[in-house]
């Protein structure tokens, strides 16, 4: 009964409210200068715009654009030392964008140069963040969040300070405390290590495997698929959750691999991802070594520096939406990329001490299993979706 209730309690904990909620809530939004005021050209969700009463009411499409529109230009301001720049109405105009986003255009006017920019779009998503560039000679990039909703647009020798790694390293250290994926990955690398020497190797795998695509896709070496990224995030997931519970010793686990074959072969014929074949056919040559070499956890470090490639795509995506110039690149991307390797270490110091502590009363088993159970559960869960969603 109790190792029942741990897996109720660690699925409970784990299950995610969006098969994506890795990719976190977030908006962006570029400022152009003109005489008088500025153009504003802001990009958003459909998903956010479902929390919304927006949503309930549609008239053309998903959502009532008149009330999407008037939301997004009251909720997104450009302030001066005397007051908000007042949006102009017939100067809006909606743009083309990729399946599931809005875009839209339109100018406002201000009465003084602008000061700052104030966002409280999606007060209600905790986790959601608005990145916005202030186009100019120098252009100044600002990370806002409901803990910090207010930016101040400087200028000269200030606006180049403003332009330091504090926002990128925030918004890293908030996205991996926020992506749901990355956590359960890396729970489920260390709740099986025993020495601290262990986790230092497995946190350093992955730590390399992701700085290496994250900054490969930054640059443009590589170009990732969104989908087909999301879907091998989730089934890292499954796979390292299936490895802690030995499922190479099991005798269901050939019929096991076999079926995630044929939901990779649907997903390629269905959904267009031949890549979800490379996944399926790693998943069982893996299993098959680890049966070879006697039960799991040896090549754990190289899971961790795989999937860590995997993962760092799925950060790249953050800096990706933002168009950055090459000459910001490495700042920003060095800020973030410290970001999430505090974000990460905070949850190693956090859960470690749990976990030895749990052992000492013998129940490293039982959370073994526990978060086992949970991360197979919402790994499939995830991959099912993100493949066939």
């Amino acid at each position: 009964m109790i190792r029942i209730a741990a897996y109720a309690l660690f699925a409970g904990l784990l299950i995610p409210a969006s098969a994506l909620a890795h990719q976190k809530s977030v908006s962006y939004s570029k400022w152009t200068p003109v005489q008088g005021g500025a153009i504003a050209e802001v990009k958003v969700r459909w998903l956010e715009l479902t929390s919304l009463p927006v949503a309930s009411e549609p008239t053309e499409g998903p959502f009532d654009r008149a009330a999407v529109r008037s939301y997004l230009q009251s909720h997104l301001l450009l302030e001066s030392a005397d007051g908000a720049c007042k949006a102009i109405p017939s100067t809006a105009i909606w743009l083309p964008a990729e399946r599931g986003w809005v875009r839209l255009e339109w100018r406002v006017r201000c009465d003084d140069p602008p000061q700052k920019l104030r966002s409280d779009l999606f007060a209600g998503l905790t986790n959601h963040v608005h990145l916005s560039t202030v186009l100019g000679p120098a252009p100044i990039d600002v990370v806002l969040s409901p803990t910090a909703p207010t930016a101040r647009i400087a200028s000269g020798a200030a606006r180049e300070r403003a332009r330091g790694l504090g926002s990128y390293l925030r918004l890293g250290v908030e996205h991996i405390l926020s992506g749901w994926d990355h956590l359960a990955f890396l729970v489920l690398l260390i709740v099986v290590a025993r020495r601290l020497r262990e986790v230092a190797v497995l946190v350093t795998g992955f730590t390399v495997g992701h700085s290496v695509t994250l900054a490969a896709a930054a640059f443009g070496v590589v170009v990732p698929h969104a989908r087909a990224v999301e879907a091998t995030i989730a089934a890292s997931i499954l796979l390292v959750a299936l490895e802690n519970v030995g499922l190479e010793q099991l005798r269901g686990g050939a019929l096991l691999i076999l079926g995630a074959v044929l939901l990779f072969a649907a997903g390629a014929v269905f959904g267009g991802l031949p890549a979800f074949w490379g996944i399926a056919v790693f998943s069982a040559c893996y299993f098959a070594l680890l049966r070879t070499l006697g039960g799991a956890g040896r090549l754990r470090w190289l899971i961790a520096c795989l999937f860590g490639f995997v993962h760092g795509l799925g950060f790249s995506g953050v800096l990706l939406e933002q168009e950055l110039p090459r000459a910001q690149l490495v700042q920003a991307l060095f800020g973030f990329n410290v970001g999430v390797e505090l974000g990460q270490l905070a949850v190693v110091v956090c859960i470690w001490p749990v976990l030895q502590w749990l052992r000492r009363r013998e129940l490293g088993g039982a959370v073994v299993d526990a978060t086992s159970f949970a991360g197979a559960l919402v790994g499939t869960f995830a991959l099912i979706v993100r493949v066939f969603g």
